[in-house]
């Protein structure tokens, strides 16, 4: 089985590839419904202007100023949709503010974001003008004079059109051939230009730096909440383990060995019998002390590193595991800690969810990243959203600002990709 990250989808514009490809007529596409939502544009600036003219007069104007930045807010939001739409473009929605008070209903009408969709349209409004008439109007002369050699014999005798005698022969060949430069040039620049527009859209209705480090927050918050939960319930786990499997194993232990130490003198054959059955309890209780400290920092992964902690891990693992880890050095401890952790849970979730044949461990360096790749051949179906498993790695991840990205289609394979700050 061989491994291959899961694919993260970029938003880039996919760029011009011949000026009859699809690039083109998408770009052209975009821009001439830009062109035609320009009166759209035009609306919200309006109302605002005149609200704020009228407001001054008995506050006369008062009303028009939150419809005109909610009608902003709606022509952001149709225009966002329209460019994943046509150029397969996503442009990151800025942080919504929370709470349902006065003060936060003012701020999400006249806030920041509020402002920059405003200006927005604005600018689009002239945008719309300029870049989507001069679009429009190469390609309509550049079509009706690439079309004059050819209709200059059917249109009546002194027919002139854009000041061309249509029936002269040596003045609508050249007006032909400038009508296929025009048409051309209109063409060439769809791409550009609606490479530029959505550039123009990102800038003010994408998340800026607040907006990012607000959702960071945000995230931290929630990862964290989860996080004390999940610590909690391993507690528990951990406890119920430690009473109800080793702690008894090892009462157990105690109670043989006495029974043997009384019989020591007077039956030594049952005795040394007794001795052997504690023998084989304090192996048992060995190893649910292993299970139940599953997951937990092992005192190889600190005196040795990661590759041997991941072998160790794999040697364990009741399905065939091939690993691949060739660091050049050991990154941070607690990049160390985050990864051994996440390939020890997906392992697990393996032997006991994937039905698979075999897994694949893969561990390297990109730049300044530590990447964990972690696959199998088995069922997939793998589901964040059942269960508490996934989800916890993935907050285990963010928490050191990592990424995990999980592909598993119903049949597998499942890989899951994990990126680290290499210094966590």
């Amino acid at each position: 089985m061989r491994l291959r990250p899961p694919r993260v989808r970029g938003v880039p514009f996919r760029g011009a590839r011949g000026l009859l490809g699809r690039d083109t007529r998408d770009g052209l596409l975009h821009l001439l419904t830009t062109l035609a939502l320009t009166p759209l544009y035009v609306v919200p600036v309006t109302l605002f202007a005149l609200g704020a003219a009228l407001t001054p007069l008995l506050l006369l104007g008062l009303p028009l100023l939150p419809a005109a930045m909610k009608l902003a807010h709606w022509t952001g939001r149709l225009d966002r949709a329209r460019l994943h739409l046509l150029l397969d473009v996503d442009v990151e929605v800025p942080a919504a503010v929370p709470g349902t008070g006065w003060k936060e209903r003012l701020e999400r009408t006249f806030g920041r974001r509020a402002w920059r969709e405003l200006g927005y349209t604005g600018v689009m409004a002239l945008w719309g003008c300029a870049v989507g008439g001069l679009v429009a109007g190469l390609l309509a002369a550049g079509l009706l004079l690439s079309l004059l050699p050819l209709l200059g014999p059917f249109l009546p005798e002194g027919s002139s059109l854009l000041g061309l005698d249509v029936g002269t022969p040596a003045l609508t060949v050249p007006a032909g051939a400038v009508g296929v430069g025009l048409l051309g040039t209109g063409l060439w620049l769809g791409g550009p230009l609606a490479r530029a527009e959505s550039a123009l859209i990102a800038r003010f209705l994408g998340a800026g730096h607040v907006d990012h480090l607000v959702r960071r927050l945000t995230d931290l918050e929630d990862s964290r909440s989860r996080m004390v939960d999940a610590a909690e319930q391993e507690r528990r786990r951990i406890e119920r383990d430690l009473h109800d499997g080793a702690q008894q194993r090892l009462l157990s232990v105690a109670m043989t060995l006495g029974r043997a130490k009384s019989r020591f003198d007077r039956d030594p054959d049952r005795a040394r019998q007794l001795v052997l059955t504690a023998h084989e309890e304090a192996k048992a209780a060995m190893r649910e002390l292993r299970d139940v400290t599953r997951g937990l920092h092992p005192a190889v992964l600190t005196e040795q590193g990661i590759e041997p902690a991941l072998a160790a891990l794999a040697a364990r693992c009741p399905v065939p595991v091939d690993l691949a880890a060739h660091l050049p050095e050991r990154p941070s401890p607690r990049a160390e800690a985050v990864a051994y952790y996440v390939v020890c849970e997906l392992l697990t979730n393996v032997a006991k969810h994937a039905a698979a044949d075999r897994a694949e461990v893969r561990v390297a360096r990109e730049a300044d990243l530590l990447r964990v790749t972690v696959g199998d051949d088995g069922v997939g179906g793998a589901d964040p959203g059942r269960g508490t498993g996934l989800s916890g790695l993935r907050d285990r991840v963010r928490a050191v600002d990592g990424r995990l990205a999980l592909s598993s289609p119903g049949g597998g394979p499942t890989v899951v990709d994990v990126t680290l700050p290499w210094r966590a």
